[in-house]
């Protein structure tokens, strides 16, 4: 139960149009968010069915569910989710006579349920967890990025290309890339990017300085995978300056995968080499692996 004295300050109302518009630029801009729709209210209840507010990781709002302590309880609840990694679903919730508090209910009506003293109203909201979809960030527009670019093209991942050097950064060279950038990498080692929690990101820049600042800018996000493609050697020189430069050794943190290259396994007397960046978001999709198979299989 949460009192009403932990309520966010309201958003206030919005209109169906103005919140749509508003998930519109979020979702464009890879913003995680989570629209709760009231579907259904018994009795008394602050707002009718169709009230929606939109909730941010960090409990900021927009629009309302009807404010005081069921506002407060459907905010703790959603922001529980975008936090957690919960799912989506239905929750609902019983209000007291007085007004002051909101208690969850289980999300189906049990045979003959009785709401005793909490008979000020309920309500049914349903909170829908929207997060943006995987996608590979490739650093480095070289001939084995657009192998890359392919590979996970054809595993159905989205992958957005950045390198400095405007003769590779070309749309033509990426046709099935979700966006090509050329940036100065030397000054903004993420191209202007920010990779956020679904993100997974590979670096395979055209020289070692530029690998050791965008992997060390890479592994400062919160990005879920972060991999360096390279040889043993390369790589390990990486790592040890970035340690001595950080204090501590970056193969601690569980994200980084150097070098970014697994064996998917024995086929016909030889392991086909992939990139792990592409083989781990397709793994649990049917689909998506048969596709990496194959293009695996071409490369």
């Amino acid at each position: 139960m949460i009192d009403a004295k932990g309520a966010a300050a309201p958003g206030g109302p919005r209109s169906d149009a103005e919140l749509f518009a508003e998930a519109a630029r979020r979702a464009t801009a890879r913003e995680p968010f989570a629209l709760c729709t009231v579907v259904a209210t018994d009795r008394s209840a602050p707002r009718d069915a169709g009230a929606k507010m939109l909730v941010a990781p960090d409990g900021s709002i927009c629009g309302t569910v009807g404010g005081g302590p069921l506002e407060a309880s459907v905010l703790f609840e959603a922001v529980q989710l975008l936090r957690g990694g919960g799912g989506s679903g239905m929750r609902r919730f019983a209000l007291t006579t007085a007004g002051d508090a909101a208690e969850p209910l289980p999300a189906t009506p049990s045979p003959g349920e009785d709401l005793g003293m909490k008979c000020g109203g309920e309500a049914s909201v349903f909170i829908d967890v929207v997060r943006p979809a995987a996608r590979l960030v490739l650093y480095g527009a070289g001939h084995v990025g657009e192998r890359v670019a392919n590979l996970a093209a054809e595993a159905g991942l989205s992958a957005v290309v950045v390198d400095d050097r405007p003769d590779f950064a070309r749309r033509e060279r990426f046709p099935r890339a979700a966006e090509v950038r050329c940036a100065d990498l030397e000054k903004e080692p993420l191209g202007g990017l920010s990779p956020g929690q679904e993100d997974f990101v590979v670096v395979l820049t055209r020289c070692h300085a530029l690998d050791e600042a965008v992997l060390e800018a890479a592994l400062r996000t919160p990005a879920r995978y972060v991999g360096l493609i390279g040889s043993r050697r390369k790589v390990a020189l990486i790592l040890r300056s970035i340690a001595r430069r950080l204090g501590r050794d970056p193969r601690a943190d569980a994200r980084l995968h150097a070098p970014a290259v697994r064996e998917m396994g024995d086929r016909g007397g030889g392991g086909t080499s992939t990139l792990d960046g592409v083989a781990r978001p397709t793994c649990c999709d049917p689909k998506r692996s048969a596709a990496l198979w194959a293009a695996a299989g071409a490369c």
